[in-house]
């Protein structure tokens, strides 16, 4: 009997030390599964900071983001869409007349030089102007092209053909008006 009782208490002392190891492993386990959380909550933190910080300094730069959002949206040139040259669903780019010209190409028209609308092509989305002046000067049209390029982001010069007129003589000293003829595109919407 006393062997059993012996027997009887190893069994529960071993039962006690099993479920004592079974809990010391699930409390270390728990503890290295709490540590990794806490290094993902940091770096979750670390993130997020980063975000509020690149998020404040874009509501810093909202006023110049704006200004250059209408700025660009400015430079773009939309002729208006006719009611009546609508064919098969699809709305077609009314042809430009003299008046309707962008800003950038009236200050060219302004300066001096003849410009006429060109023919737009298909598929394309930009107004093309085709313009020719023998009233400037070299420097002159050189620095209004220049000028006008850079007030609007999408403007274009496809083609110069600048030529001193045959009466001139090289070198003359005397102010000499070029013959010149350039192709300009605008982006244009659709």
């Amino acid at each position: 009997m006393v062997h059993r009782q012996v027997a009887f208490l190893g069994g529960i002392a071993f039962l006690v030390f099993g479920f004592i190891a079974l809990e010391v492993f699930c409390v270390l386990q728990l503890t290295n599964w709490s540590n990794v959380l806490l290094n993902q909550n940091l770096i979750q933190r670390q993130e997020n900071e980063r975000i509020r910080a690149e998020i404040q300094g874009l509501k810093t730069l909202q006023p110049h983001i704006s200004a250059m959002f209408v700025r660009l949206n400015d430079a773009v040139f939309n002729p208006r869409i006719t009611e009546a040259g609508q064919t098969s669903g699809r709305s077609r780019l009314r042809p430009l007349n003299g008046y309707e010209r962008p800003s950038a190409i009236q200050a060219i028209v302004d300066a001096g030089v003849v410009v006429q609308p060109g023919r737009p092509t298909l598929g394309e989305s930009s107004a093309i102007f085709e313009a020719g002046s023998s009233r400037l000067e070299f420097e002159r049209l050189i620095a209004l092209l220049a000028e006008q390029e850079n007030s609007n982001a999408f403007l274009y010069l496809d083609r110069l053909l600048l030529s001193r007129p045959a009466a001139i003589p090289p070198f003359s000293e005397l102010p000499t008006y070029i013959d010149a003829r350039f192709s300009i595109r605008i982006l244009a919407t659709r």
